[in-house]
């Protein structure tokens, strides 16, 4: 990746990511170029709090300081279930918010194929409509709506403000936010996106012991994927250190998820699914695609992959046969570095299909600039990015860069970054 001239900070900083399994730490100088970066295994017996102020204290920063920034990809993200009046456009509007505080959208069901999930989700978040005194539609479906039929640790309504009243008598236990879409299609921009991220961080907390840290740095914490998507739309406003040469898309690969960053030129014009109005970038995100929490799905999918071949022919191209029947064995467990070829190549062969509950079609051969990030893409080869992103783009693509983010500059660029999120 290109580097431009760096913009002004103010301060020294020291910037931290809290994982499922490392804690990556970051020195940043006054102008916030990366002065030295480290990846520490978390300490389970410690905790959180422990550990992070050690870290913190062997470097002499007095852990009470303002000038360090956190963010926390622990759990794989929350997982949040949509239930609404439209898909295309309630759906569209709660699920970009969910997308872009950090979180996971598990599915998305309008209220007439609302019979339930076998996937267990963290938050049921049922929408719908703009707020207006007639809202015969959404009122009769609510009525009909049964959420017993789903599993999920929370129950929140962001629809018709008109009908919350309604809604919290028939389930008291159900928190009530400020519908995104108000009176209009524009509506409150951030609303769900601020309740999700609470909610976030509340599981965070009870999940992974983030409350044991001192408050300057429990309340501060942010998700990593919201970080990532700042540092990409960052880079795309010509704020950033990192040049975008073009049409761009992002992977980010960790142990539990794979996340799809993407300008939204390399969308199909025919793709159904479309980000809305007014978007520079979307996020998706890829449940089952990890190297460790989510590996088990990710080798079912590459075993039963119909072009599992081309797949090896590309990773493996001196040993091909022996990898093919290896991979049939069910008993086989490759390497992470496979498995994270297998997490892009999955991720790559979706994208250009549009297979997935809310994932636009992209077109591949409009990319001009891929960058791989998070842990599991270091030990990746860029020759070997390329010619596996080949597989679904023609040879006359316009894919001029392949980038692997090995000093997690992206990460850098959103956390440090002082602009309001927007849609």
């Amino acid at each position: 990746m290109e580097v431009a001239s760096s913009p002004h900070h103010k301060r020294a900083r020291v910037a931290i990511d809290i994982g499922s399994t490392i804690v990556k730490l970051a020195t940043l100088d006054e102008h916030g170029r990366i002065e030295s970066q480290q990846l520490f295994p978390r300490d389970f017996e410690a905790g959180i709090a422990r550990q992070v102020e050690g870290l913190l204290h062997e470097r002499g920063v007095p852990p009470e300081s303002d000038d360090i920034l956190v963010c926390s990809s622990a759990n794989g993200g929350l997982r949040v279930g949509i239930v609404c009046l439209s898909t295309q456009y309630s759906g569209a509007a709660l699920r970009n918010q969910v997308l872009l505080a950090g979180a996971n959208p598990v599915f998305v069901h309008g209220f007439e194929e609302a019979r339930g999930s076998l996937s267990y989700v963290d938050m049921l978040l049922v929408g719908g409509g703009i707020d207006c005194g007639d809202a015969t539609p959404l009122q009769s479906r609510l009525l009909r709506f049964d959420p017993g039929v789903y599993r999920y640790g929370s129950l929140v309504y962001a629809g018709n403000a008109h009908l919350a009243p309604m809604f919290q008598e028939r389930f008291p236990a159900a928190a009530v936010v400020p519908n995104p879409l108000h009176d209009g299609l524009a509506g409150r921009r951030l609303s769900v996106f601020e309740a999700v991220r609470g909610a976030y961080l509340n599981d965070l907390i009870y999940k992974e012991g983030v409350t044991e840290l001192r408050s300057n740095l429990a309340t501060g914490i942010r998700p990593t994927p919201e970080i990532v998507s700042q540092g990409f739309r960052r880079a795309l406003a010509n704020s950033s250190r990192l040049r975008i040469s073009g049409p761009c898309i992002v992977l980010d690969i960790g142990g539990a998820t794979t996340d799809l960053h993407y300008s939204i030129e390399v969308v199909r014009d025919d793709s159904e699914q479309r980000p809305s109005p007014g978007v520079s970038v979307g996020r998706f995100v890829f449940t089952d695609l990890g190297i460790v929490a989510s590996r088990d799905s990710l080798l079912l999918q590459l075993r039963n992959h119909p072009r599992l071949y081309d797949f090896l022919r590309v990773t493996t191209p001196d040993t091909v046969r022996e990898s093919y029947s290896a991979l049939r064995d069910s008993d086989h467990v490759p390497s992470a570095s496979l498995l994270a070829y297998a997490c892009l190549f999955i991720a790559l062969d979706r994208f250009a299909e549009g297979r997935g509950p809310g994932l636009p079609t992209g077109d591949l051969d409009r990319v001009a600039q891929l960058i791989l990030t998070g842990g599991a893409a270091q030990p990746m080869q860029e020759p070997v990015v390329q010619r596996l992103f080949g597989l679904f783009a023609s040879a006359s693509g316009a894919l001029s860069e392949v980038a692997i983010d090995r000093r997690y500059e992206l990460w850098i660029e959103g956390i440090t970054w002082d602009g309001k999120a927007t849609l």
